[in-house]
């Protein structure tokens, strides 16, 4: 009788947490380890537009996924949905609207991403369509299996818990300040030192890393347990440089060669597979159904 009891009190001590039961679920749903990071990379420039072209047509406003500011100077570093981005009816193909908006805003050193060229801005506009496109063939396989009252669903709409959002913001941060998370004190000293509010760096010095093998992810454990994404910029920087450090630094170059490109070209086509866009594509269609 007393091994029974120590056997039930045992069951309801190891009984899994909220947390537990979703990794076992997303596991089971065919989500891959690298699915917080990966999303949240792949929704971060994300727009109502982008949503209603390579997912649903009906997207609204109100919508739930959450984005990096495109304004980097705003105290909102992260917002919690997809803007409308106002892309032009003057052109009828995707490809001239995306390239119209980063057009439009080639003036603005406060958008988009800090020090990238506007040659590298338009690169990483199509590079971001070029994941969606990829992933909304899986998109159409989701949507045909998967319930979106699911268990599962519910555990990938979890961002605050299943380090989406987390994520994003530690995006938001290396956008903002490239090479903040590289362990490189070169790089994170002038951030860290001068504790004051960010403005624009002269194209020239650092510029965020297109890291998209993910290779930070699988060899470095983020642990984002202290960390109140809530507080300013100003008061975190000094914790992300010290305690997020993922080993993630700095594109090797500008683009302003073939052997550059080159070099940007490998660094983009790495890393991704069927289990990344299956990752995504399940985040979409739970989120937006």
């Amino acid at each position: 009788m007393t091994s029974l009891i120590l056997l039930f009190i045992g069951a309801a001590l190891a009984k899994p947490t909220i947390d537990d039961q979703c990794s076992s679920v997303m596991a089971q749903g065919g989500i891959s380890d690298a699915f917080a990071p990966f999303v949240a990379h792949s929704i971060h420039s994300m727009t109502v537009e982008d949503m209603r072209y390579f997912f649903n047509e009906d997207v609204t406003e109100d919508n739930n996924i959450p984005t990096v500011n495109m304004n980097l100077t705003s105290e909102h570093r992260v917002l919690l949905y997809a803007p409308l981005a106002g892309y032009s009816d003057d052109f009828s193909t995707m490809s001239m609207k995306t390239f119209d908006r980063v057009m439009r805003n080639m003036d603005r050193s406060w958008w988009g991403i800090t020090n990238f060229s506007l040659l590298e801005k338009l690169v990483h506009a199509y590079h971001m369509a070029e994941i969606w496109d990829q992933t909304s063939r899986q998109y159409e396989t989701v949507a045909r299996v998967l319930d979106p009252e699911s268990q599962l669903c519910t555990c990938v709409r979890d961002v605050q818990n299943n380090d989406v959002w987390n994520y994003l913001n530690l995006l938001a941060f290396k956008i903002r300040y490239p090479g903040i998370s590289s362990g490189n004190n070169t790089l994170t000293d002038q951030y860290v030192s001068t504790k004051t509010k960010r403005s624009a760096i002269p194209l020239g010095r650092p510029s965020y890393g297109i890291s998209y093998s993910l290779s930070w992810f699988r060899s470095a454990v983020v642990n984002f347990y202290d960390i109140n994404f809530d507080l300013p910029d100003v008061e975190l920087l000094k914790d992300v440089a010290e305690k997020l450090t993922d080993g993630d630094s700095i594109m090797p170059s500008h683009i302003d060669s073939e052997e550059h490109w080159a070099q940007w070209r490998e660094i983009m086509m790495s890393g991704m597979d069927d289990a990344n866009y299956w990752d995504l594509a399940v985040f979409m269609f739970c989120n937006l159904n």
